[in-house]
């Protein structure tokens, strides 16, 4: 069968698909990925086939001056306040309307040529199947335009979207009297549904199904039809160096990583980058720390039992490592949890709620958030003409990532915010030195691995293309 994928223009989006494609693929399906021109040369790095939407010359949608900015905390507030959320709920809410919807605006829009490109090119190549990222809703539109079958690919994300859509229809009368739009994601994906004589349904936000790599503890619990997968690592193809040929000698090896996403535009990353190398200063480990220089720009002289290297795939390092101390980003957990060693993963008391730079002292601004950098954009005029919104400390997964691993007892939580660096210290020794912590760890791995591979799901892919009408 012929399977069409579409992913919005990030690694962090790219790679946990790809194994699901190179499954097909191994079994003798056709496979295209779809994306901006722009990432054409990095899904062709992975092996795979790309579909290039739109001009690779022109400016991604997230840097253009008319991109979809955060929506105001009170706007946020007031949506919780009429569903009734609870503080955890609210949490998942904020994900989903404040972080989410943003990029799933960019690529779903009729008066850019993206999403058309995308449509224009399903009707043509007619694929069986067609599998769209969390936030690429124009792979639905795309899907039901060619009469092909179609579900979500969660990726590294909760799924914040069904959560949020299953909250909004049960209070959909309180949430229209407090004067709040019933549906922002339907309001997003109407006018491209409707340039193809669409009705906006459940089906065509939600999938006909959810390809869904977390496990029972760690995914939300929804009303959406499943297929459980285990998450496999990919992060990427390097050439193998000698140095990680094998464990080191004498003394444990710590890896440090702080995650993808972060080391694009938060400066110094919030004080946590010092403060964790100054606990590993004083242990008697090695250390190998994957920054950018983004995240190292507050540190002065590195430890001498720290190196520095601003990136190798983790699937390469971590099985050569004792410790993953890490950003609770849901790639490196799923890394650390295949390699079977233990965790500690950074986390904040903060809320996900975003707020504005403007509102904020001066002094903070080592924390802003740049409209257009979330995703990849390094440098340009847009990018740094951008107003600035206040972005939490912390990933948008630490809290459940922290939560998972701990309630598994393979890991612990660390917070710089609260914690002085001899506390962060004890906790990373505490990990190497308890045998639990491992034990709990090699246990974990072995629940991951019972869930179905990428390659074993093929055939249940196969089942539901094959229902389409």
């Amino acid at each position: 069968m012929r399977v069409l994928i579409t992913v919005y223009p990030a690694v962090a989006h790219l790679y946990p698909v790809v194994p699901y494609a190179w499954a097909l693929q191994s079994a003798g399906h056709e496979v295209r990925v779809a994306s901006h021109a722009g990432f054409a040369d990095t899904i062709a790095s992975t092996g795979l086939v790309p579909v290039a939407l739109g001009d690779a010359g022109s400016p991604e949608p997230r840097l253009r001056d008319d991109a979809r900015q955060p929506p105001t905390p009170e706007n946020v507030n007031a949506y919780a306040r009429a569903m009734g959320l609870s503080p955890e709920e609210r949490e998942h809410w904020i994900a989903f309307y404040q972080w989410n919807l943003n990029p799933a605006s960019d690529y779903v829009r009729a008066d850019l040529p993206d999403a058309p490109d995308l449509v224009e090119f399903a009707r043509a190549w007619r694929p069986d199947l067609v599998l769209w990222d969390l936030v690429f809703p124009a792979g639905a539109v795309a899907a039901r335009a060619a009469g092909a079958a179609h579900g979500r690919l969660l990726g590294s994300n909760l799924d914040y979207f069904a959560f949020s859509q299953e909250r909004l229809a049960a209070h959909r009368d309180a949430v229209r009297s407090a004067g709040l739009a019933t549906d922002p994601l339907g309001d997003l994906v109407r006018p491209l549904a409707e340039r193809y004589g669409m009705t906006v349904d459940d089906e065509l936000l939600l999938g006909q199904f959810t390809v869904d790599p977390l496990p029972k503890g760690l995914s939300l619990s929804t009303a959406t039809s499943k297929v459980a997968v285990r998450k496999v690592p990919y992060t990427g193809a390097s050439v193998f160096p000698r140095w990680l040929y094998a464990r080191p000698q004498g003394r444990p090896r710590v890896a440090l990583s702080l995650g993808e996403s972060t080391r694009r535009y938060v400066a110094g990353d919030w004080g946590r980058t010092p403060k964790l190398l100054a606990a590993l200063a004083e242990l008697d480990v090695e250390v190998v720390a994957t920054l950018s220089p983004l995240q190292l720009e507050a540190v002065g002289t590195l430890p001498d039992n720290v190196r520095a290297i601003e990136w190798v795939p983790l699937t390469q390092l971590l099985p050569t490592c004792d410790v993953l101390v890490h950003h609770g980003g849901m790639g490196t957990l799923s890394s650390a949890i295949a390699a079977g060693i233990p965790q500690l993963v950074c986390d904040t008391d903060d809320s996900l709620l975003f707020r504005p730079a403007s509102a904020a002292p001066a002094e903070a601004d080592s924390g802003t958030y740049r409209a257009g950098r979330e995703f990849g954009a390094e440098t340009g005029q847009a990018a740094e003409e951008a107003a600035g919104w206040l972005h939490p400390e912390k990933n948008l997964l630490a809290t459940p990532c922290a939560s998972y691993v701990t309630d598994q007892g393979a890991g612990v939580r660390l917070d710089h915010q609260k914690q002085s660096v001899e506390e962060i210290r004890a906790d990373i020794h505490r990990v190497l030195s308890e045998p639990a912590f491992r034990e709990a760890a090699t246990r974990l791995r072995d629940t991951w691995q019972a869930i179905p591979s990428p390659a074993e799901i093929v055939p249940a892919l196969v089942a539901l293309a094959d229902r389409r009408p």
